[in-house]
């Protein structure tokens, strides 16, 4: 299973500002099977990190949980070049 794309579709924060949540949409492929996945994240915060790439972080955790990656039947790769957070242009 391969990750072709990540957009961070929205980010936002609790009102005690101490938790990060969003979504995240996930393009896969599977041989020649292509589909979407979104994926509610929530993560907490940091002064350190920005709030995008914890839920990146928190949506490729989620991933891994997958019971096809879970169980070894599949393996999660991702497309060369692939850089989801390079950029707040990907931050719908």
């Amino acid at each position: 299973m391969t990750v072709l794309d990540i957009v961070v579709l929205s980010v936002a924060f609790t009102a005690m500002g101490d938790s990060v949540f969003g979504k995240v949409q996930v393009v896969l492929s599977e041989g020649s099977e292509t589909r979407t996945v979104t994926l509610d994240c929530r993560t907490p915060a940091s002064r350190r990190i920005r709030p995008d790439a914890l839920l990146v972080g928190e949506a490729i955790r989620q991933l891994r949980r997958m019971p096809e990656i879970r169980s070894g039947q599949a393996r999660l790769r991702f497309s060369r070049g692939l850089r989801p957070i390079a950029n707040q242009s990907n931050v719908a």
